[in-house]
């Protein structure tokens, strides 16, 4: 899965900035004449020296204005919320975003609503975008998102399945294969959005279904595990659940590990009344996570304040990273591989890129301008990205400290069974042994491997286990036997 991101590079890296000069920019943004549109000419005269975050300042300016934006003004727009991506115009108010009829404004304006949880205003803004536009995909997954929200479930899925819908006729007409990997994985993320909402509804076995059509060659199917796991837990097949989470074992999937899925295997042996086996793991669980933990957090601690320490470190190669603490490399991987980190460290390396090239520049009153704007921006992502990179380490603190707590409350009813079948003079009757298959269950969908010249990588997702439900009690007769 190391390469898995490249196609980003084809929609988020920004082309070497040309030679062209920014000097006709400049005699408009300067000229005393009369000039209709100062800000639009300015604007596009930037873009065609590949000065993306550049222009964007200047068509910020136009927006603000009262006159109706051109057709070609508003596919400048589009262009520079690809170049640029969504959080630059994201500071205008919701007023100058609503005031005109621009679909691409219409949609920032929709994302906007979503992270102020604004949702009924979202799905407001959101419809204003058509089924034709460059940003439909997008515009159907957040649109949703936020019906999910409102708990509009049957509007939600429709939206979804339009998501996947508009997706997919955009990569089947995409000129690039990484432009159509990249509306592949919209497709799919919309599709992780209705396995969710079916999960959400209680609805799990719908919602296993849905995770089943995931492909494994899909960038997030190795941590879509875990929610395929809970999944399945819900639907009382433990030997499942205790086979997908054994698949974060292999050596392909070393990068991902979840306190979560941990606490889920306990929870799955319990269940099953297997409690030798749930304690095992309580056990392991604290020799592994517990120590290395506490390094992780003196070293995190140490930097909390820091604006780009945790971006610096980020950059660093892995094996510097794996000799810091057993747990960062790990962590910085998984990271790695999240779509919207690798499309904020897209931006924040065009940003930085245009920041250089403007202060090699010779600095007129014009360029200052730009160099100062333009900076801004640049710090903006570097805090951005530091903060996106420290949440999920942090995160993964607390989650470690919080499902320590689960483990303690796990281990504690498995000795109030245990005291509570001494008292009642029972036993639990079944021996642990190794499973059978006539304890397995499967659908339709999942694949039953008889390990005969197959590739031992292939069944990663489709284990499950064979355990008897150790559940049933005997009364322990005089002497010891049962």
């Amino acid at each position: 899965m190391k390469n898995i991101f490249k196609f980003i590079i084809f929609i988020l890296l920004m082309p070497s900035l040309g030679n062209t000069s920014v000097n006709r920019a400049e005699k408009i943004y300067f000229s005393k004449k009369n000039i209709s549109n100062r800000s639009e000419a300015v604007t596009f005269e930037l873009m065609r020296s590949k000065y993306y975050f550049s222009a964007s300042i200047f068509a910020k300016e136009r927006l603000i204005e009262d006159n109706p934006l051109s057709e070609r003004f508003e596919k400048a727009l589009t262009t520079l919320v690809l170049k640029t991506g969504t959080s630059t115009f994201m500071p205008l108010n919701e007023e100058i975003l609503g005031k005109h009829k621009s679909q691409t404004m219409s949609f920032i304006l929709g994302v906007k609503h979503f992270h102020k949880k604004k949702y009924n205003s979202a799905v407001r803004a959101l419809n204003n975008v058509s089924r034709g536009h460059r940003f439909a995909p997008e515009k159907y997954m957040m649109l949703g998102s936020s019906l999910n929200f409102l708990s509009r479930y049957k509007e939600a899925n429709s939206a979804y399945k339009n998501c996947m819908r508009t997706a997919e006729v955009s990569a089947a007409g995409a000129s690039h294969k990484k432009l159509k990997r990249y509306y592949d994985i919209l497709a799919e993320s919309c599709l992780i959005h209705m396995a969710r909402m079916e999960y959400k509804r209680n609805d799990y076995k719908k919602a296993v279904q849905s995770y089943q059509d995931i492909p494994k060659t899909s960038y997030r199917w190795p941590s879509l595990l875990l929610e395929k796991a809970w999944g399945n837990y819900y639907l009382e097949d433990y030997n499942r659940t205790l086979g997908l989470l054994v698949t974060y074992k292999s050596p392909l999937l070393r990068s991902y590990f979840y306190p979560e899925a941990e606490v889920l295997t306990a929870l799955s042996y319990f269940r099953l009344c297997l409690y030798d086996d749930a304690l095992k793991t309580i056990e392991q669980y604290h020799e592994v996570y517990k120590s290395r933990s506490d390094q992780l957090k003196a070293i995190l601690v140490k930097y909390k304040k820091s604006h780009t320490f945790f971006l610096k470190m980020m950059m660093q190669p892995i094996e510097k990273l794996e000799k810091k603490n057993p747990f960062i490399r790990n962590l910085m991987t998984q990271t790695r591989k999240k779509i919207k980190f690798n499309l904020d460290l897209a931006n924040y390396k065009k940003v930085s890129n245009e920041y250089k090239y403007l202060k090699s520049k010779k600095q007129t009153p014009f360029i200052k301008k730009l160099r100062e704007a333009v900076g801004r921006s640049k710090d903006w992502q570097t805090r951005h990205l530091n903060h996106y990179i420290k949440k999920e380490m942090f995160d993964f603190l607390n989650d470690v400290h919080r499902f320590s707590y689960e483990m303690f409350n796990i281990k504690l009813e498995i000795m109030f069974k245990k005291r509570d079948l001494l008292y009642k003079n029972k036993n639990l009757i079944s021996d642990r042994g190794r499973g059978s298959l006539d304890n397995v269950k499967r659908t339709q969908k999942e694949h039953f491997y008889d390990f005969n010249g197959a590739f031992w990588a292939d069944e990663l997702g489709d284990y499950s286990f064979g355990l008897k439900s150790n559940c049933e009690e005997v009364k322990v007769k005089r002497g010891g036997g049962v």
